[in-house]
């Protein structure tokens, strides 16, 4: 069904999408639970591949609906008798894998909240987010490529270095973290973790008892339960942690995937980890609460995502750093016949996949569940770079930030959504108030246009933000971090453009009297304090830095210097 257009009771409001027939369509698709949806599609498709999931090493593994469900049970029973409850905050601190997938449905069967953590991240941002959400329970890995996760966690958590039982964390700085459920690679144990096949062991083997009790917390759970707290960075100082129900990541699942054609005959390849909306939401639940397969890397890997590919015939590629995989798919004379829908990024990119003639454009958010508009194949041709129009139940304002007055068709403004949008942010209610309106707007602070016939279009973004690599980065974030050395006095960051990732982060930097700090040193102490994706490019250093006559960072002109510098 299109998303309509409709007059506000205001005559210069545009109101795009909504109708009643969204809403009720809305209202039904965010009518499960998330046991519920992966059990139904169990039902229907029970021997079929949900899931194929390539390690770092290259080791393939498979899942089946009922073997799904099977392991959500037993592993979700483990959580029960370890102390998980209704309303717990659990942090997943894994890379992608089958297990993250299990644990992640395990803790929402029982009505827990998923708290996932970007493997990117450093110790004192992990900190953050443990803190932060109030997390009682962690799940983690013990290694991967060149992190020790449990040395990072002795670290964020020093009574974790000396604990030699689980379940018995008592950490001033992280006052509610008790469990750490460890999945180990190594082989390695630490006294202080119940490990991971055993909590899951515990549901294989149980006499009844706790797979009762588990099952009886599972019928408690609402569609309005919270299942993920998405940490994802907004416009000034630390993430924010994205509240997202089961009911409203089933609905975008079910809805999105209704727009673009996805069904229980697809293969989605996505490169997105899960940790990222992108992964968890646009990849994993279209394909799990429609009966299709979602195929994915541990980590990003151009040779295994070529292999997956082909063996794996991906009908729908998704992702960020699609040159790549076209670079290797070109060197290694692979052409991916059974891709229909991609991004085509060049003249090789239909070599290598020449029937695809469709491209996902979204336009969304974490805060609305990720796509709220979506092209459809049976948009007009002149609507191919556009972002498509508003999903079912969803509806668009487009508004001028600086008079507050809602715009006319073709004209840029921020995009204010109402529907399937977020509960809030965790633990921060002036931060929500700021960003949803009372009668249910949520200012998404990127700028978009709308024509007559509903299509949305991008332009940009209001906010201090970038886009790295797919990754959301924070400016005063970076800024912050950097102004916190001894010997900075301060810093003004700018995104410039990058052939790779996009944009990354240029910083400008002045010293403290009397301090001579350099790049030198100045790069690996930030290295320990902010994740890969963050780091800037380039760190440029001088005397001054510009400001407005109100005392704030000149931002235009600053972003001025680094056009200039860097087109030269």
């Amino acid at each position: 069904m299109q998303a309509t257009i409709a007059d506000a009771p205001n005559a210069e409001r545009i109101v795009v999408g909504g109708g009643e027939e969204g809403k009720r369509t809305l209202a039904e698709a965010r009518s499960r639970t998330m046991w519920q949806a992966i059990s139904d599609s169990a039902a229907k498709y029970p021997d079929k591949d949900c899931l194929v999931g390539a390690r770092d090493d290259g080791e393939i593994g498979r899942l089946t609906y009922s073997g799904l469900v099977e392991r959500v049970r037993n592993f979700s029973t483990g959580l029960a008798r370890t102390g998980v409850r209704r309303g717990d905050r659990v942090v997943l601190w894994m890379t992608n894998s089958l297990d993250w997938v299990v644990a992640s449905f395990a803790i929402m069967r029982l009505g827990a909240t998923v708290v996932p953590v970007n493997t990117f991240l450093k110790p004192p941002e992990i900190r953050y987010v443990i803190a932060q959400s109030g997390a009682r329970h962690l799940i983690m890995l013990d290694a991967f490529r060149k992190l020790d996760m449990p040395e990072m966690l002795a670290e964020i958590c020093p009574a974790f270095a000396d604990a030699d039982q689980p379940g018995n964390l008592c950490e001033p700085s992280l006052p509610d973290l008790r469990h750490v459920i460890m999945l180990s690679r190594t082989g390695k144990r630490h006294p202080g973790t119940h490990d991971f096949e055993v909590v899951e062991g515990i549901g294989r083997n149980d006499d009844g008892q706790w797979l009762d009790i588990a099952d009886t917390m599972a019928a408690a759970v609402r569609p309005s339960d919270l299942a993920m707290v998405k940490y994802t960075s907004g416009s000034t100082g630390f993430p924010k942690g994205v509240m997202l129900e089961q009911g409203g990541m089933i609905a975008s699942g079910v809805i999105h995937a209704r727009r673009v054609g996805a069904s229980d005959k697809d293969v989605f390849f996505s490169m997105m980890p899960f940790f990222h909306g992108g992964g968890s939401i646009w990849g994993q639940m279209t394909m799990l609460v429609n009966g299709g397969k979602l195929v994915f890397t541990e980590a990003f890997d151009p040779r295994i995502a070529v292999r997956l590919l082909d063996e794996e015939k991906a009908t729908i590629m998704f992702g960020v750093l699609a040159n790549e995989v076209i670079d290797e798919a070109m060197a290694r004379g692979t052409v991916f016949t059974s891709l229909r829908t991609a991004h085509v990024p060049s003249e090789d990119g239909r070599k290598v996949m020449p029937n695809v003639d469709f491209n996902i454009l979204p336009f969304g958010l974490t805060e609305s569940y990720g796509p709220a508009a979506v092209s459809s194949r049976e948009d007009p041709p002149g609507a191919a770079m556009r972002c498509g129009r508003m999903l079912d139940g969803y509806e668009l304002r487009v508004v001028d930030p600086a008079t507050g007055r809602d715009v006319g068709y073709g004209e840029p403004g921020e995009a204010w959504v109402r529907g399937n949008v977020m509960r809030g942010y965790w633990d921060k209610p002036e931060e929500t108030a700021r960003v949803i309106t009372e009668d249910g707007w949520l200012r998404s602070e990127d700028v978009v246009s709308v024509d007559e016939e509903g299509f949305v279009s991008y332009v940009g973004r209001i906010k201090l933000m970038l886009k790295v690599g797919g990754e959301n980065v924070s400016i005063e974030e970076v800024e912050s971090v950097v102004e916190s050395h001894d010997a900075i006095a301060g810093c003004g960051a700018v995104g410039v453009p990058d052939e790779r990732r996009q944009e990354v982060v240029r910083v400008y930097v002045t010293r403290r009297p009397g301090q001579d700090i350099g790049e030198d040193e100045l790069r690996p102490w930030l290295e320990a304090r902010l994740a890969r994706f963050k780091q800037p490019r380039d760190i440029v250093f001088v005397d001054e830095l510009p400001h407005l006559a109100n005392g704030k960072l000149d931002r235009v002109t600053l972003q001025g210097w680094a056009d200039e510098e860097t087109a030269a």
